[in-house]
């Protein structure tokens, strides 16, 4: 068979991924780089000693372990839209509008991230930081059910159980905004410290990798996998 003519078949089913990936790994990039921006070195003000600086630096400590949680969560889920990439063959309007709605989440990230490190010690801006993580994962999970919903967008990997492994990990990373949340009612600062836990299963090998690895995924076949 001509597998030439079955390609004009496949080009109609939908868009091409590879614009929206750009435009994703470009917000992604700003996204980042202006987290650095939060931490904002004295202006005008003359320091006589060495220490004093360091005295100075010691007391923004939240602003740059905000700037280094941020810019991992940032990574968290940058790698994890990579991951779902993975599995898109085509795009169409709607899942267009979907990864829009989660990029302007990623653009919010900066100005909650600010927002923490210079009023970390109240609740409301860790819970504002909280939800925009949250929106992040659920945005996540919707763009993940309209794919499996509709296999023609999907390449033939989008299993039921790599679509299981996949939102299984999404409400992981949901636990631990919910549980610095409830923490910062009552330690604000502790609450805050409480995203340092999202590296834990950031750098743990995933179940889903095995997606990615044709030799894994070979003995994967000889051994079906259970959601």
């Amino acid at each position: 068979m001509n597998t030439s003519d079955q390609s004009p078949i496949l080009d109609r089913r939908g868009l091409a991924k590879n614009r929206i990936e750009a435009l994703a790994d470009g917000i992604f990039a700003v996204a980042m780089t202006l987290l650095v921006l939060d931490i904002k070195s004295p202006e005008n003000r003359a320091f006589e000693t060495s220490a004093d600086l360091i005295d100075h630096l010691v007391r923004l400590e939240h602003s740059f372990a905000m700037y280094a949680i941020s810019f991992v969560v940032l990574a968290i889920f940058w790698i994890a839209h990579h991951f779902l990439f993975h599995f898109i063959r085509h795009v169409d309007r709607r899942l267009l509008w979907i990864n829009m709605g989660f990029l302007l989440l990623v653009t919010f990230v900066p100005f909650s991230t600010d927002l923490v490190g210079d009023h970390g010690h109240f609740t409301l801006p860790l819970f504002v930081y909280g939800v925009n993580l949250l929106a992040l994962g659920a945005l996540l999970t919707v763009q993940l059910r309209y794919m499996a919903g509709r296999p023609e967008l999907s390449t033939p990997d989008l299993t039921p159980a790599a679509v299981a492994h996949m939102r299984r990990e999404i409400g992981i990373y949901a636990l631990i905004p919910l549980a610095s949340m409830a923490v910062s009612l009552f330690y604000p600062r502790v609450g805050m410290y409480c995203y340092l836990l999202l590296a834990i299963p950031a750098f743990v090998s995933s179940r889903i990798d095995r997606h990615f690895h044709p030799a894994a995924r070979g003995a994967a076949g000889a051994h079906p996998e259970e959601p």
